[in-house]
């Protein structure tokens, strides 16, 4: 019998802790859910060289940090254009998203992530950023930046 109130003290008390570690509202825990699907329907277009579901996230105003720019693009026009040589061809052949966290406030949310992708026996690892701000047709992506991490293949 005291096995078993001991036993149920310790549940409660586990819940309350992991209820504690966990403290995202249950709305912020959906949004987390949300950008992260939108993070992942991109990178699974790059899977076929296809910028399509990348760019409909984006906002028309968009701005973009990238290694393969010398300066930062401004407008969906200028972040098509840098994507439009890569049509068709596969980016990588697999990518995980790793170490995601998302800070939010108001209208806006922050993703950051580490990229690794995979292309035959090549690994290169990017720190990525993606500042969404919640407009009229949903959740856009203000502001990218994608860069290679300190010691990356």
């Amino acid at each position: 019998m005291k096995s078993t109130i001991l036993a149920c003290t310790v549940a409660a008390a586990m819940g309350g802790l992991f209820a504690y570690q966990n403290p995202a509202a249950p709305p912020e825990r959906e949004l987390i859910r949300e950008l992260i699907a939108m993070e992942r329907a991109s990178m699974d277009g790059w899977l076929k060289g296809d910028s399509g579901p990348m760019l409909a996230v984006s906002d028309p105003d968009i701005t973009l940090f990238h290694v393969m720019t010398p300066q930062r693009l401004e407008g969906s026009a200028a972040v098509k254009a840098l994507y439009e040589p890569y049509a068709g061809r596969p980016l990588f052949d697999s990518y995980q998203i790793e170490n995601p966290k998302v800070q939010t406030g108001s209208d806006m949310a922050i993703l950051t992530y580490q990229l690794v992708t995979q292309n035959g026996s090549a690994t290169r690892r990017w720190n990525a950023t993606e500042v969404y701000q919640k407009k009229t047709a949903g959740w856009r992506v203000i502001h990218t930046h994608f860069s290679t991490t300190a010691g990356a293949q």
